[in-house]
């Protein structure tokens, strides 16, 4: 008997499915692709339940008739292309002709659409890659894709999505994208009834600032660069303004959003020297090149791209940052009045990179009833005795040796505003100030939360902050966790917060400043580690607020800073695991000399 048989269609689709419609963004992006490819002037996206319950794209463009609309639920049908020829000089956004019938296999799906000059348009409704109605309706010019249910029939899959914010956080990633590659496009997205962006047709700039907020009028610099090879246009950020997080990295060829990590590396290499470590700029470069000097043929959903000449434009992409930053004012804000999106202003003064002075109140030092002397715990020091190591962390075989000198006041000593050195038996204790702080405030924000007991600092007069869509849903998806350490915020608007209150402890920050912070710190734990909401956002909190390197502390406030440390539960390791102190041995400093 055979066992080899054809697959159905589908089966065939449900699998195409799994590469191109990986979630309801995948879908959201497809859906967008095609409406561009129709020369539609303005797109109006709607969704519900973060894109599970529906999906709905509704353009303006040239519609279809009646067996084009019929036709583009095959699979593999397109109007893209029609030979081998035509896959190296493509310009559209979408070709391959996969992702109307993979939808179509996952998904409940209903299409109205009209030929601008036809009477009447068509409907159809399609489940399971079968047709379930077709007729001809009264409907505007263009097409409305409703996509319902997604993963409807195949329940594994639906069982791998994320929550709602993290799903819907991806959504909000796709219409960036397309939004920022066409600014000639209008652009409306509705999430559970509420409007999240109304972008009308603009200038690059203003649609940066549109999407991101008011703060990039002040961080944006134009860069331009033409060869015979490829022509750079675009924006890209103040050094000082470089974030934790990769999120805000955009880059475009022939108007496609991209994701190539060695041109990635052009950029970030041109910031040498320039940028705060582990820190990304924001940029939103075009790159216009011949289609036939790449391939965007190489993966499904058509964000990677392979280059006839990569190594050439890493040389020019790289150039073409160096050459921004060095000539153009990092001060003054562009003319936002201006009518071009591309336009080289001409700067008089030279660069200045503003860093902002540190802060000098400590009262993050304060001992509260948690430490109630600025001596620390009386047994301190047996947790650092003898050790045959030059540079180890104690561990609990150090513990037992008690120690004869009495630290106080003016016996531990600071070293590059960074590090702290106090004499043990065994040799000296070389402590990281900055992760020593960082263990000090965790565990409290920890007891904060687990009872409910965060200290708020009422402000006088509440503080407004804008940030994006993805950052204004993480604020209020997460207010509760918020709350219990010390943060009142109330929404305000659509993607203003108002800051009632702030962590007591932390009095000492500007809270707009800190929030932000807070933001950003906590998507970088969340990309980086698999840890529970209000993990992140305690160590999140934690690490904003901790002091840090390069930071001059007197007598009183390091010895505030070793009593609360060593009344915390770990003093070894900070939260993140990095080491908070070291034992460097009498014998091995000894040694140094001979």
């Amino acid at each position: 008997m055979s066992t080899i048989r054809l697959l159905s269609d589908l089966l065939i689709n449900q699998i195409a499915a799994g590469e191109v419609v990986q979630r309801p963004a995948s879908v959201v992006k497809e859906l967008l692709d095609n409406a561009i490819d129709a020369a539609s002037k303005n797109i109006k996206i709607v969704i519900k339940d973060s894109g599970k319950q529906l999906i709905q794209v509704i353009d303006d463009g040239i519609g279809m008739d009646e067996v084009d609309a019929r036709t583009c639920f095959e699979k593999h049908a397109t109007s893209k292309i029609a030979n081998t020829n035509d896959l190296f000089n493509i310009q559209t956004m979408g070709f391959r002709g996969e992702a109307m019938a993979s939808i179509a296999a996952v998904a409940q799906v209903e299409m109205e659409t009209r030929l601008h000059k036809a009477p009447i348009g068509i409907f159809i409704a399609i489940e399971g890659s079968k047709i379930r109605k077709q007729e001809a309706i009264a409907t505007a010019p263009g097409t409305k894709v409703s996509v319902k249910n997604l993963f409807y029939n195949v329940p594994a899959r639906r069982s791998f999505l994320k929550s709602n914010p993290v799903e819907f956080k991806h959504i909000l990633e796709e219409v960036q994208h397309a939004a920022l590659a066409r600014t000639e496009i209008g652009w409306k997205l509705y999430h559970n009834d509420t409007e999240i962006y109304n972008l009308s047709p603009e200038k690059l700039s203003h649609r940066i600032v549109h999407l991101f907020g008011e703060s990039y009028k002040k961080q944006l610099l134009p860069c331009k660069e033409t060869t015979n090879i490829v022509t750079i246009e675009g924006y890209i950020g103040k050094p000082e303004q470089a974030k934790k997080t990769r999120g805000e990295q955009f880059l475009f060829v022939n108007q496609r959003f991209i994701k190539s990590p060695f041109l990635n590396h052009a950029i970030k290499n041109a910031y040498e020297r320039l940028l705060p470590a582990d820190s990304f700029p924001f940029y939103a470069l075009y790159l216009t090149i011949d289609p036939q000097w790449i391939d965007i043929n190489v993966h499904p959903t058509k964000t990677e791209i392979k280059f006839q000449d990569e190594k050439a434009l890493y040389a020019i992409l790289q150039a073409a940052i160096k050459k921004s930053l060095a000539t153009h004012h990092v001060v003054d804000s562009l003319d936002f009045e201006q009518d071009t999106n591309f336009s080289l202003l001409r700067f008089t003064n030279p660069i200045q990179i503003n860093n902002t002075e540190k802060e000098r109140n400590y009262s993050q030092f304060k001992i509260t009833h948690a430490t109630p002397s600025l001596s620390p715990p009386k047994d301190w020091q047996s947790l650092f005795g003898d050790t045959t190591s030059s540079n180890t962390t104690p561990t609990s075989d150090q513990m037992d040796e008690p120690l004869q000198h009495q630290h106080g006041a003016g016996t531990a000593v600071q070293l590059y505003a960074s590090y702290i050195i106090v004499q043990v038996q065994s040799g000296a204790l070389l402590i990281d100030q900055q992760a020593a702080h960082e263990r000090v405030l965790y565990e409290k924000f920890i007891d904060h939360f687990q009872n409910k007991s965060g200290a708020s600092q009422q402000l006088l007069i509440p503080e407004h902050l804008i940030v994006n869509p993805v950052d204004y849903m993480v604020l209020l998806d997460n207010e509760a966790i918020l709350r219990s350490l010390g943060f009142i915020i109330d929404p305000f608007g659509e993607s203003t917060i108002i800051i009632h209150g702030y962590p007591a402890e932390l009095s000492h920050h500007a809270p707009k400043q800190l929030l932000e912070g807070l933001i950003e710190q906590f998507k970088w734990n969340n990309s980086k580690h698999k840890l529970e909401t209000s993990e992140c956002f305690i160590r999140a909190l934690a690490k904003k607020a901790s002091i840090s390197h390069g930071t001059k502390l007197n007598g009183i406030e390091i010895d505030a800073l070793l009593a609360q440390l060593f009344s915390s539960s770990n003093t070894m390791y900070a939260p993140d695991g990095r080491k908070i102190c070291v034992v460097l041995s009498k014998d091995s400093l000894a040694t140094l000399l001979q």
